[in-house]
């Protein structure tokens, strides 16, 4: 049914926005620096927006230039000039007399950027109501990352959770997991089985050499984006097919490699490609592996799950990914996009889990299909419809093994061997409409769809040791075979005032229904009394059990250009997420001590949130500052509600329940700088980011939990006039955390949460860019002085010092 219904939605847009003739236009204008002096011999592409159609050209000696022959609609202009950074705008041509659109570049490499993701729609980033960042495909290579987790250890108000090549996981202004809505372009990579406070969708399930830009949305996403974009969104954009070609078929293809030395990491990626005037199409194949991992010098200090040699054990991940896309151009104004995504990641270790407790994934798969319609200029007002449909199945496998020694003659020992293999199936579409209603007032709306149906199959074997003939084989489950769906309309509207103050604002509305069924193996344990189940809610759960919720969103903003070279701008707006299957019915022992219970009745965690901006750009400095307050309510928490009784010596076995229960605040502000300054020899630009976090749990009244204070990244990055050298050092400081809860401090002695640190890296390359031919050559030594410690509130040590390179190969 699934595929069917991705069929029939690609296919119904046909019928609904098959495109009328076009009208043309032209793009005029002038590329000047910030003497007003022209600059010629810039290169300057336009594209639209849906990538039906790409044309180049070259400023004269006064630096003018002219496309003819447009379409109406957006296109997104890029300058690139030698001397000066590449930047990007965005121009919709409307009518035939589209004012000239005159740009200014700065010199080095203060390149602003495109987002599509916090508006739905192409805006620069200077315009945008929300803090954003983006890191292109350019600089995701000159980190020379082992997975694109890491890019999070230096950005703004962004950190990590988890270490190893394949389950490092985001965490966004101190929240993570499920509170932060990971998309795969535009398609959500979430879903409803994974859990909130154990474990998190995991970006590994993207392969690194497939990711073209990364952007990254502080704040709440909730009016376009729904459940889960409670602290961010961040959408992988994949790489593409090849821009369109007006004249012949032309073949290309990429090779990227990638080695570090701290695990023995290797990852290649072969790719080939092609475009015409109708098809344009791009296939890639690549491996990974990487090994334990090393942490730094310990100096003595005693780490669980680390060899004398500073191996971290159970850290190691291997896998491979296909991809095919196929992009068709329907005439000028509509284009289609098919893609097809496997990725098989085996053997995925958890660091240091080892001995008597012993976890990892045999298996995490994913296999995605998806295709986009796009269309533009239906009629005067409609300017672009769009409709996309998918289909993703998740699998993994989690296997743990707990072994307690026997200690004759009164302790046989204990050995259990357990098996927890989820299928999570998605099925999904999203139709957006832009409307240009007036000179002043653009609209985007639409309706979209996604439904998780889940089901585990869970195994449990046990004995005394694991050689025992006497072994108890057991198949209950934790979980019913469950799903959560959810329909939802959006609409946000921006309405210029004037040429400096635009307004922007959102509501949303969402209608969830989950739905639990009677399901063999699942049963409610028969340690809890009737009476207990009864209080807990869970009297109706092993017949089956449905859940209906609604939730209405909405936010306001603005933005002004107070001068030439100030921005400024401000947000409020609600935020939710939907709890999910995992939270409602869970029903067993947990990772936790104690038993834990699923609440069928848990309202949605919402939250009021505000961010405020102010952003500088001259043609010699670029920064920004941000002031964020969230106040959240209905946060979850795992509390105990009662007691499972034993004999004597035995204690009580406690119960807990995921209730809605906390009051937060979370608050803190970001700041941006990059200043480039030009010499003889080449640009030499200092940069960085400060970010500082204070949680309080409202409730209690004391710190919130897994709340960093604050973060500094700060650097020095040279290169040369014809951009084809650089080198780039920095440094990233972590100040020690000293707002933490009493039950942290307990429960948590060893995720070096009070303990702040630094590390330092440098990097450099070499770009050899032909017309027909580009080759990269990136090198990295990170950790450079090998310095032993932990991010914080994570259990495994981080990595030891690495020497990475990487290359790019890529024939046009």
């Amino acid at each position: 049914m699934a595929i069917k219904g991705f069929i029939f939605s690609i296919f119904a847009v046909f019928i609904l926005a098959y495109p009328a003739n076009a009208q043309t236009n032209a793009i005029k204008g002038r590329v000047v620096d910030s003497n007003q002096t022209a600059v010629a011999g810039a290169k300057v592409t336009a594209q639209t927006k849906i990538g039906t159609s790409t044309v180049q050209t070259q400023t004269n000696s006064n630096g003018e230039y002219e496309f003819n022959n447009l379409a109406d609609g957006e296109y997104k202009i890029t300058v690139e000039a030698v001397g000066f950074s590449r930047l990007v705008r965005v121009f919709r041509v409307v009518d035939k007399f589209s004012e000239p659109l005159q740009i200014q570049l700065s010199v080095g490499e203060m390149t602003e950027t495109v987002t599509i993701t916090a508006t739905r729609t192409q805006v620069s980033t200077d315009e945008t109501a929300v803090p954003v960042s983006i890191v292109g495909r350019d600089e995701i290579e000159r980190k020379a990352v082992s997975t694109i987790g890491d890019v999070f250890r230096s950005l703004p108000g962004t950190s990590t959770v988890n270490e190893g090549a394949f389950q490092v996981r985001p965490r966004i202004r101190g929240l993570d997991s499920n509170r932060v809505l990971v998309l795969v372009d535009g398609e959500r990579l979430n879903n409803s089985r994974t859990s909130t406070a154990q474990s998190g969708i995991e970006i590994g399930l993207v392969e690194a050499s497939q990711v073209e830009t990364l952007e990254v949305v502080r704040g709440s996403g909730s009016v376009l984006y729904g459940t889960d974009a409670l602290a961010g969104t961040i959408n992988i954009i994949t790489r593409d097919t090849p821009a369109r070609r007006e004249n012949g078929f032309r073949l290309g293809g990429t090779l990227d490699t990638f080695y570090s030395t701290n695990e023995n990491g290797r990852r290649g990626s072969l790719a080939v490609n092609g475009s015409g005037k109708l098809f344009a199409f791009r296939v890639s194949q690549s491996l990974d592996r990487f090994e334990n991992y090393f942490t730094g010098n310990r100096n003595g200090r005693i780490a669980d799950g680390v060899t004398s040699n500073n191996e971290v054990l159970n850290a190691q991940s291997h896998g491979r990914n296909t991809s095919v896309t196929g992009r068709f151009f329907l005439k000028d104004k509509s284009a289609l996009r098919l893609n097809y995504e496997r990725k098989r990641s085996l053997d995925v270790g958890t660091a240091t889990l080892v001995g008597t407790f012993n976890a990892y994934f045999p298996f995490s798969n994913r296999d995605k299909v998806s295709g986009r319609f796009d269309t533009v200029n239906l009629t005067k007002n409609l300017v672009r419809l769009s409709l996309s449909s998918f289909y993703q199945q998740q699998k993994r496998n989690f296997s743990n093994i707990v072994t307690v020694p026997p200690a004759p003659p009164f302790f046989p020992g204990v050995y259990q061997f357990s098996e927890t293999i989820t299928n999570t199936k998605t099925n999904g579409f999203d139709l957006q409409t832009d409307w240009k209603l007036g000179k002043r007032n653009s609209l985007t709306a639409g309706v979209s769809f996604f439904r998780d149906e889940n089901n585990d199959n869970r195994v449990i074997i046990s004995s005394s040791t694991a050689a025992s003939p006497n072994q108890r084989r057991s198949n209950s489950k934790s979980v019913p075979d469950a799903d959560l769906s959810n329909i939802a309309a959006f609409a946000q509207n921006e309405f210029k005032v004037t040429d400096r103050l635009k307004f922007v604002g959102g509501i949303r509305f969402d209608a969830f229904n989950t739905n639990a069924k009677p399901t063999t193996g699942f049963s409610i344990s028969p340690l809890l009394t009737a009476a207990q189940v009864q209080s807990l809610g869970l009297t109706d759960l092993p017949n089956g059990l449905k859940v209906n919720a609604k939730s209405v969103t909405g936010d306001f903003g603005f933005v002004f250009n107070a001068t030439k070279n100030v921005i400024l701008s401000s947000r409020i707006g609600r935020s939710f997420r939907s709890p999910n299957i995992f939270e409602r019915f869970f029903t067993d022992f947990g990772s936790t001590a104690g038993f834990v219970v699923g609440n069928p009745n848990l309202k949605p965690e919402s939250g009021i949130n505000f961010d405020s901006s102010v952003k500088f750009r001259s043609s010699k400095f670029v920064g920004s500052v941000t002031y964020f307050q969230n106040y959240f309510r209905d946060f979850l928490s795992n509390v105990p509600k009662l007691s499972i009784p034993r004999n004597p010596p035995l204690a009580a076995i406690p119960v807990l329940q995921t209730v809605n229960i906390t009051k937060a605040r979370i608050q803190g502000f970001e700041t941006e700088v990059e200043a480039p300054f030009r010499l003889s020899v080449g640009y030499l630009t200092p940069y960085g980011n400060y970010s500082y976090l204070r949680g309080d749990n409202i409730q209690s009244g004391k710190p919130l939990d897994f709340i960093s204070p604050s973060r500094t990244n700060a650097g020095i990055r040279w290169q040369n006039l014809a951009s084809n050298y650089f080198v780039d050092y920095n440094v990233r400081i972590v100040t020690k955390q000293t707002r933490i809860s009493d039950v942290t401090v307990r429960t948590d002695p060893l995720t070096g949460i009070q303990t702040g640190f630094v590390t330092h890296n440098i990097s450099g390359g070499y770009a050899f860019k032909r017309e027909s031919f580009n080759f990269k050559l990136n090198l990295g030594l990170s950790n450079l002085f090998d310095r032993f410690y932990k991010e914080q509130f994570v259990f495994a040590p981080a990595r030891g010092r690495s020497f990475t390179v990487g290359t790019s190969w890529e024939i046009k």
